[in-house]
C-alpha cells in the first residue's frame, strides 16, 4: 500500500529526507513485505504525483513532506490521530477500521450530548452527565452509514470493521430482532420490501441489525494546524 510505504518512509527517515539508494529500498521493503522493486517503484511514484514526495533534482533527495503541510493542503482539521510505529504498520488495514468507526462513535455520543437522548431500533442511548464515560459505551455504527460518509463501499466497510475486531481494536456486538418470522413472512418481506438483512438465528428467522461499537484504544490528539 502506498500509505504504509509512506509511513514507514516517515518513521525510517526523521530527518524528512532520503536518495532511496538500492541498499535503502532493501531495507524499507524488508520492513513492508514488498517483493517487488517495480512495487516500491509505483508507490514512490503515486506519493509524488500526490505530493507527498517531492525530489529535489540538485541534491538527489526525496523530500518526505510533513503531516502539517498534507493537513493543509487537503483541508484535514480534525487533531484526533492514531500512532503508527514500525511494530503496528502492518496492521493499518485495522487500523484504519478502527479509527473510522471509532471516530464514529465518538461522533454519535457527542450527538445524544447535544440531544441528551437518542432512540435507534428501539434501545435509547442517554447522556447521564458531563463526567459520563462514553468510551465504554456502545453505539450503533452501521457500515452503511460508512458508505455515506466516507464513500467506502459496504463491503470493504465490513472488512475493516471485522479486521480492526480481530485485532482488538474495536468490540463489535452483533445484534439481532426480538421479533421472529416464519420462512413464508420472511419470502414475503424480501420480496414486497426488499430486506435482505434477514438471518438464521436460534433456529429462527430474525432480522439482523446495526451492530454496536465499543473502541477499544484512545485517540491523540496532534497539535494544532499552525496560522
Amino acid at each position: 500500500m502506498p500509505c504504509n510505504f509512506f509511513l514507514v518512509l516517515k518513521l525510517t527517515y526523521p530527518c524528512g529526507k532520503t536518495k532511496l539508494t538500492s541498499t535503502e529500498l532493501i531495507l524499507l521493503e524488508k520492513l513492508i513485505g514488498i517483493k517487488s522493486r517495480k512495487t516500491s517503484r509505483k508507490h514512490i511514484q503515486l506519493l509524488l504525483e500526490k505530493g507527498f514526495l517531492r525530489y529535489n533534482v540538485k541534491t538527489k533527495y526525496y523530500i518526505i513532506v510533513g503531516f502539517d503541510k498534507i493537513r493543509i493542503k487537503y483541508n484535514w482539521e480534525m487533531r484526533l490521530a492514531f500512532p503508527i510505529t514500525l511494530k503496528n504498520h502492518q496492521q493499518l488495514k485495522a487500523i484504519t477500521g478502527a479509527v473510522i468507526y471509532g471516530y464514529l462513535h465518538k461522533d454519535f455520543y457527542r450527538k445524544v450530548k447535544r440531544e441528551k437522548s437518542l432512540q435507534i431500533k428501539g434501545r435509547s442511548y442517554h447522556w447521564i452527565s458531563l463526567k459520563y464515560n462514553y468510551k465504554i459505551q456502545a453505539a450503533p455504527v452501521s457500515v452503511k452509514g460508512v458508505n455515506a460518509i466516507f464513500d467506502i463501499p459496504i463491503a470493504t466497510a465490513s472488512r475493516l470493521k471485522t479486521l480492526a475486531a480481530k485485532e482488538k481494536l474495536l468490540k463489535v456486538q452483533k445484534n439481532y430482532s426480538d421479533t421472529t418470522f416464519s420462512n413464508d413472512e420472511r419470502k414475503y418481506h424480501k420480496k414486497i420490501n426488499e430486506v435482505q438483512n434477514f438471518v438464521l438465528k436460534d433456529k429462527k428467522n430474525r432480522l439482523q441489525l446495526i451492530d454496536t461499537i465499543t473502541p477499544l484504544f484512545n485517540f491523540c490528539k496532534r497539535k494544532s494546524l499552525e496560522t
